[in-house]
């Protein structure tokens, strides 16, 4: 587990993160990484002297399984109340099945072996978000909707040392800098998401599968919201 600032620390679950929000009313987790992760989450939290039980709020970004995938065992033990956004929160409930990755368009041999993975279980949701409509969100986050991966997925903008954003999957940053990533394609409705984040000013970013950016993150999204003229 890495600490990104005072109080926000990163969860490795392999190729995918999830974050954790000490705040003085409990933990805020960022997204729950892959089915059958939750003791994964519970040694992070263990680390930071928490538990479980002490997990309030559960933020998701979109309804992939690596990113909703442990949100139903933590909330069974936490009791934890679940924000998900309007566009995806049929699929976090368990009323469809959440959406393919634009990636398996362009690489169709991956669409079976997506098909093994195992589903997430439904989740009470009991708050519905999206930007403006943030449902009194914990630690003063704020919902910015970055459509695109998932047709509702969004981020979050946390208001604390310079601004920290939760991109989830709607970027990749590497080496300063960001592209749309692997999981991605050039379609307008990506590009209009990244445009709309460089519309908004923060120092760091992390992200669902990058090393976080710990400095000049907004200046990056700019540049690369720029070059897409």
């Amino acid at each position: 587990m890495d600490t990104i600032i005072s109080g926000v620390h990163r969860i490795s679950g392999g190729y995918v993160n999830a974050y954790l929000i000490d705040g003085d009313e409990g933990v805020t987790l960022v997204d729950t990484l892959l089915p059958k992760k939750e003791g994964t989450i519970t040694k992070a939290l263990a680390e930071i002297g928490r538990s479980l039980s002490d997990v309030s709020a559960i933020v998701l970004t979109h309804s992939h399984a690596d990113h909703s995938g442990s949100a139903a065992a933590v909330q069974e033990v936490s009791g934890a109340a679940v924000y998900a956004s309007t566009g995806d929160v049929a699929a976090v409930r368990g009323h469809e099945k959440p959406p393919p990755p634009p990636m398996a368009d362009r690489f169709p041999f991956l669409k079976p072996i997506m098909k093994l993975l195992p589903a997430p279980s439904p989740v009470v949701v009991e708050h519905v978000i999206g930007e403006g409509i943030n449902g009194r969100l914990p630690e003063d986050l704020q919902v910015i909707d970055t459509p695109g991966h998932t047709p509702g997925h969004i981020s979050f903008l946390l208001e604390r040392d310079g601004g920290l954003l939760f991109v989830g999957d709607a970027a990749v940053g590497k080496k300063g800098e960001i592209t749309r990533g692997w999981m991605n394609r050039a379609e307008p409705v990506f590009d209009a998401s990244l445009r709309h984040i460089a519309e908004f000013d923060f120092e760091r970013a992390v992200f669902g599968h990058a090393a976080p950016m710990q400095a000049g993150a907004a200046q990056a999204f700019k540049r690369f919201a720029a070059s897409l003229g």
